[in-house]
Parts: structure tokens; sequence; C-alpha cells
């Protein structure tokens, strides 16, 4: 690329909550802005159903309505044990989230990208990346080519894109297993809920079950053998139909969901999330809070970092050294929100099914972060 014009300002390879986000920051500061996704939108995807409280501002200063993103607040929270014998039921001052429906989620921040002058090209594969000493090149599958000056990696890390960026040996360590599926058009009670089965195994592992307006979305996040987490959703919809949080036994669909690596606290672990001319955001750069498994927030925050970053980079003499900002901004402002608890949950589980304010200071820690 040398003596050439580059194209575009700035490539973003994923569409989700990190990589749109992103592109409507920087498309609102008048750069020229290519969004590129592997899927046709809208496309449809299944998240833990649910947004922290904390994105109202963040969503606010993007200059969107934040009722028209979201579904419902939270009207009851709870907390279960694993066999949902016993319960809790944590007071909060004000709502701690929000039930989100990821799909029109993620469709309505990709058309405000657009409308502020971001490209949008989805159903483009990104099979490789190649990043230069003045600019990066992403390929997709059909052969074409996108060049630009800097690049933002936030296509997850199951597209193995990550490996491509030349990254350290070690450097790109693997999250725990998830699995979540949804189910739509079905009976629920009247007010919309979330119950969180805590204590599943031995590794720590949780569910979550969010209800409201026939839609249900169970999930389990958990550090425990691969081979044994459909067995726990299957199990948790079953019990969670005879102690009445769901009304529909949706074991069957548990069955049959996939099981992912989740990037629970990886933020925390990698080494870097600067690659040459690249910020690495969203699930790709493991910004999933590890307490709950929420990361609409968290990938939509390292989205605001890095476009900030990435304005002043781009009018700097020295790009790179203005790149590598991020990897102390993002943890001076988002590492406690991402850090595990600090206490070991399976120790202090009969306290929270025993006294309220342990429960409420679970609450806390669950849906905002806080140290419990």
């Amino acid at each position: 690329m040398t003596g050439q014009e580059i194209p575009h300002d700035v490539v973003i390879v994923g569409a989700g909550p990190a990589g749109a986000t992103a592109a409507l920051l920087l498309a609102k500061k008048g750069l020229n802005v290519v969004l590129v996704d592997a899927a046709k939108y809208p496309r449809k995807n299944i998240c833990a159903g649910w947004l922290s409280a904390q994105a109202k501002p963040l969503i606010e200063r993007l200059g969107l309505t934040f009722a028209k993103l979201v579904a419902h607040p939270f009207e009851s929270v709870s907390f279960h044990n694993a066999d949902f014998s016993k319960s809790a039921v944590p007071k909060f001052d004000e709502t701690p989230g929000y039930l989100v429906n990821r799909t029109a989620f993620d469709e309505r921040l990709v058309a405000e990208a657009v409308q502020a002058g971001a490209r949008f090209d989805d159903a483009k594969p990104v099979t490789d990346v190649s990043l230069g000493e003045t600019s990066v090149s992403v390929t997709v599958a059909d052969g074409s080519r996108i060049q630009a000056r800097l690049l933002v990696m936030a296509a997850g890390r199951s597209t193995g894109l990550l490996e491509r960026l030349r990254l350290s040996p070690g450097a790109i360590p693997s999250g725990c297993w998830a699995v979540r599926f949804g189910a739509e058009n079905i009976k629920t009670k009247n007010q919309p809920h979330v119950s969180i089965i805590l204590g599943l195994d031995d590794a720590g592992g949780f569910g979550i079950v969010a209800v409201a307006d026939g839609r249900a979305t169970v999930s389990v996040q958990t550090a425990a053998d691969k081979s044994t987490v459909v067995g726990t959703i299957t199990l948790l919809c079953k019990r969670a139909v005879e102690h009445g949080i769901l009304d529909v036994d949706l074991s069957h669909e548990a069955a049959r969901a996939s099981v992912v690596t989740t990037p629970a606290a990886v933020a925390l672990a990698m080494e870097t999330h600067v690659a040459k001319r690249t910020l690495i955001i969203g699930d790709a750069g493991g910004f999933v809070s590890a307490t709950s498994g929420e990361g609409i927030y968290p990938a939509m925050w390292s989205a605001r970092v890095a476009s900030e970053i990435i304005e002043a980079a781009l009018k700097s003499p020295s790009p790179q050294d203005v790149l590598m900002e991020f990897n102390t901004q993002w943890r001076t402002e988002m590492a406690e929100y991402l850090r595990p608890p600090n206490t070991d949950t399976q120790y202090i589980l009969p306290l929270v099914f025993s006294n309220q304010p342990m429960a409420d200071r679970m609450g806390s820690a669950f849906f905002s972060g806080e140290n419990i």
C-alpha cells in the first residue's frame, strides 16, 4: 500500500454489539468505516437474554432511545439452588437489568451505524487478515479485499481470525463453556422475570432463565467438563417446570442446544488487546462478565473506549503507540466489572439463601459486577 491511497479509515470485523457500536461511534466522528459480518442480517442470535442497567447511559450517549432497544426492565429477580429447594429474592434500589431480544437489538444497532454513515457488508465471511506497516487488508470469502488504515476485530472467538493477528503463543486464553437456547410463542407468566440458579456443579456453574412475552431464554455457564453441560441445562429445564419457573418443559430443546466457549474472565488473562494497527474488542477480546456471563454491556463499553483511542491514533504520526493505550485504559475503567467474584461462591451459597443482606450483595455482584 506504500504510495497508494488507503480507501477506508477503519474496517470492523463482526457486527454484534461491539462492532456495531464501534461503527456507529466512528461514523459519527466523520470517519470512513466499513462494518463486515459473516451472517446475513437480521440474524438470529441467542444470548443470556438480558442487559445490565449500567448500559443505559452508554446507549443514550450513542444518541439512541434506550426503551426502543430493550424489552422490559426486570420485574422479578430470584436466586435458586440447583434443585430449587431453596430460593432468595434480592432487593435493589433500582432495576438491575433489562430483558433483551438480541436479534432485534443487533439489527437496530447496525441500522443506526449505517444511518450515521458506516458501510455495512453482511453475508461476507472474512477468511484472512493481513496487517501491514501502514494499512490492513481483510479478505472475504468471495476473494475481494477491504483495505483500511486500522482494523477492529469484534468477530467473536470461533472464527479462527484471532490466531491470524500474530499475537504471541498463549496470548489468547480460552474461557469456559456455555450452552443457551431461546423459545418463542410459549405460555409465560404475566410478569417478566429472571431466575438465577447457583451452584449447578462443583465448578461454580450457574444458569439463567429469562422469561417475558411468550419468550424464554435459558442458559448455563460453567468450567466443568464439556460433556456434562447439555445434561446440566436439560435437568435445569425439567426442574424449572416442576418449581413453576417455566410453564412449559423445554428440556427437549435444551438437549439439542450447542455447547460453545464463552470468554468470561478472558479479557483479564489476555496479554494484549492490541495487534499491529488493530484493536480487539467485544467477545473476541474476552469482554464478558465472569460473574454473570453478561457480554452486551462490556462489549459496547469496549467499543466506546476503542473508538476514542482510534480517533486519536488516526491523527497521530505514531498510531501504534496510541493504540497501545487501549490496554491500560480498559483495565483502568472496566477490570472490576469483568473480574470473577472475590469470594468462593460455593462457600457462601448457604448464606445467600438464609441471609437477606447476603442475597442483596449477591444480587449486586451478579448484575453490577460489585464484590460480594
